[in-house]
Order: structure tokens, then sequence, then C-alpha cells
């Protein structure tokens, strides 16, 4: 999913115009960007370098803590069960908090326990089952003023025998700036890093490079892969999919580690712009539902650019979930026909009024549902189910599955979303930057 498109795609438009400035000033040299070896690279060959088990001892390596790599792994999943759990009883678990005597995370219903949940009693590394299915570069989710030089992911899928019995695990690593002060300009040598792997034809040297940038660092920057940048402080933390059992059983989790002592832990978080579907419903008139119609309707003119790509919002924490389909119902996590079923009322149609208000303000010609189904496109299940599709398989942004000739052999294959719309607004990004004698 590109995860937390909000905020994010913010600081992409940001750094586009900023960059689009200084290009006005001085450019450089025409240079080509090839996608595949720049922004999403899924080549078996260049992944064989990536396996589960380096990239989890790597991050607890560098924790200074007593914690090892499969106790992380096991605790992960351990958040899954019920007090005490199965291997970390002083660790997070899903029954911590309850509301009305039912489980519950930011006074939100989730599951407890699940399936998953048995997981802590595995050992991936025996088993070898974790495959890398990809790197990214998200240099496009850079804030604007250069705190950090923006996120970097490796994705792993459990194997398995069914398309309705996956697990993905997402490490989203934020990559601090070592020169904060300089703004954007101190992330240039990440940015042209990237840029240059297009023109490196040797697919060993590709994965050389990457291997230095993940686990070793590139000269002055901190390796990708540290737990400190898997912190809330930071920004980062890694993501689970769930899908047990079936379609439409799909469940997303975000995790951020935290030092407990001399253990390092994974505690779970929400996830960003998945709120409530039920809150849409104009019926609903408890004050948390109220509160979140009046934060949705203050985004309304984040949401209504030309570009639905560029589109964004900012959910307030309040309304989050922390597992994108806590199981209620589907209408929890499809935002259109609860803001439909709502309208048949008089809080209804006062909701889509102040909706419209605001793109009338913003001079657009969407529709209040419009701008509902953007903002749910922009929420975890918007992004893989509605967006992610490979091959016929729905949910998916990148498939274990389904494969293609690549460089060295075969590589993962990407979405149509993907491959059409995410990677060419990324690859304009870089581009834009690395043209520019400054970002400012």
């Amino acid at each position: 999913m590109p995860r937390r498109p909000g905020v994010l795609l913010l600081s992409a438009v940001a750094i586009v115009l900023l960059a689009g400035a200084g290009r006005r000033r001085a450019v450089a040299p025409d240079f080509t960007l090839d996608a595949r070896r720049s922004l999403v690279v899924t080549d078996q060959a260049i992944l064989d370098g990536f396996s589960f088990e380096r990239v989890m001892n790597a991050v607890v390596a560098r924790s200074g803590t007593r914690t090892s790599a499969i106790r992380l792994y096991q605790q992960i999943f351990d958040t899954q069960n019920a007090k005490p759990g199965l291997v970390a009883a002083d660790a997070p678990h899903c029954d911590d908090y309850l509301v009305d005597g039912k489980p519950a995370f930011n006074g939100l219903p989730r599951r407890c326990p699940t399936a998953e949940g048995a997981l802590a009693a595995s050992d991936p590394f025996a088993r070898g089952d974790h495959i890398p299915l990809g790197v990214i570069n998200r240099f496009d989710m850079a804030p604007a003023g250069g705190s950090n030089c923006g996120q970097y992911r490796v994705i792993f899928a459990k194997t398995s025998r069914s398309a309705f019995d996956r697990i993905h695990f997402i490490f989203e690593a934020v990559l601090p700036n070592p020169e904060p002060s300089r703004g954007l300009a101190g992330c240039r040598p990440v940015a042209q890093f990237w840029a240059d792997l297009s023109n490196v034809t040797s697919v060993s040297e590709r994965r050389a490079a990457l291997e230095r940038f993940f686990f070793t660092g590139l000269d002055g920057f901190a390796p990708a892969i540290h737990p400190d940048h898997l912190t809330a402080r930071s920004g980062g933390g890694i993501r689970t999919m769930h899908n047990t059992g079936g379609p439409l059983r799909n469940r997303f989790y975000q995790f951020h580690l935290a030092r407990r002592g001399d253990q390092l832990v994974a505690e779970p978080d929400v996830l960003e712009n998945m709120p409530l579907g039920q809150f849409f419903d104009a019926r609903n008139t408890t004050p948390a539902a109220r509160r979140f119609r009046d934060a949705f309707v203050a985004n309304v003119r984040n949401l209504t650019g030309a570009d639905e790509g560029l589109a964004f919002m900012s959910i307030p924490r309040e309304f989050l979930l922390a597992e994108s389909n806590p199981g209620g119902s589907e209408l929890d996590v499809v935002f259109e026909i609860p803001f439909i079923t709502g309208q048949f009322t008089p809080e209804g149609i006062a909701f889509s009024s102040r909706i419209s208000a605001e793109l009338r303000k913003a001079g657009s010609r969407l529709s209040p549902l419009d701008v509902v189904t953007r903002a749910n496109h922009l929420s975890c299940t918007g992004c893989h189910f509605f967006r992610g599709n490979v091959g016929g398989e729905f949910y998916q942004q990148i498939s274990e599955s389904v494969t293609e000739p690549g460089e060295g052999g075969r590589r993962f294959a990407i979405s149509k979303t993907m491959r059409d719309v995410f990677v060419p607004q990324r690859t304009e990004v870089l581009r834009n930057f690395l043209e520019s004698a400054s970002p400012r």
C-alpha cells in the first residue's frame, strides 16, 4: 500500500514544487530513470541478498538489547494473543485494553485472539518460508523541510499454498538526514544513489550497492535497517498484512519498535488514515462520530486536486483503527456505503452539504461521494483492495505468486496501480529534485 499517503504525499507535493522552482535557475543534464532499478526493485537475483533472517538479525544486533531475532518475531505475533500470551507475558497483547468488556485499541474494536497468534510459538528461520518481495525507494516521503531523507522499505511474504492465507512483513525504515540544517540538500546523496542505479547494468553491482545502503550505509549515512529507524519517534515501523481463511479477511497492523529495559519490543499502533467506516454514516450521532465528520470536512480541500494521486488527508489519531478490518462488518472499512446510507437523514444531508461547501470553495467539480471515495482509496483497505490487484489477486501491490521476466532471472510482478500511478509520481519527484540546483 503506499502506506500513509496523506501527510506523506503532501511532502511529495512540496518537494515537487520546491524542486520546480530550483529547476528554473539551473538544469542538470538529462538522465534516464528506470523505475524497476531505482524505485521498485523486485528482481529475485537482487533480493537474494535480503533474507528475512538477515534483516531481523540486523535490527536486533543494533538495538543494544538482549532480544534475539526469533524473540522479536514471536513477540510481534504474540500481540495477537490474549494475556499472558505464549512467549512474552510482559509485552503487549490484544486484550490489554477493553471497551464494554471487549478487546479494543484506541477506543475502537479489534479482534482478539487471531489465528496468526499461533505463530508466536514458531521459528521462521528454521522453516525458511519468509521470502523477500522487494526493496522500495520512497524518497518522495521526505518532508519538505528535510528532517529526514524519506522511507526505504523491505517487503517479505510468508509462503503459502493458498491465495487466502498470506502474511506480509513491510519494514518501513525512515532514514535520518545527517545534516538537517541543510534541509533537503542534505539528502541529495541518497536521491543520487537511487537515481544512479538506473545506469548500473550489472545485477551483481546493483545488489551490492543496495546491500550497502540497507545494511552498511552510504558515506555519512546510517544503514537504513536500524531499530532507531523503525520507532514511533522516527515515523518508521513494521507493518504486517494478514489474510487467514478466505477473501475479504485481510487485516493490516502497524508496529513501532521500542526499548524496554534490556528488551526490544514491537508495540502496536494505529493505522494512518484508517478510520472506522461507520463514522461516515451520519446516523451515527456519538460524540466521536460527530467529531470525525468535523475533521473530515476540514480535510476536503486536500482531496480535491485534479490528480487523485496527489490527494491526501490527515485524520486525527482518535478516529483511527489499530486493525484495518476489526471483524464486526465490512462496513467498518468501506466508507462509501455508510456515507450513502446516511444521506437519507437530515444529519446526512447536512454532512453532504458541508462537504459541498468546501468543494465550491476549492473550485472543484467533484461530488461529496467522489471525495469520500478518494478518502477510502487512501486507507489501507482502499489502497490494497480497491487499487491493489496483481494477476487477479486482490490486496496485492506486489505478489509472491505472480512473477515475470526480470534482470538476471525472474522478478515479482507489481500491480497496475503501482506501475501506472504510484511509481510514475515517485519517479517525477526524484527527477525534479535532482534536476534542481537547490531544493529551495
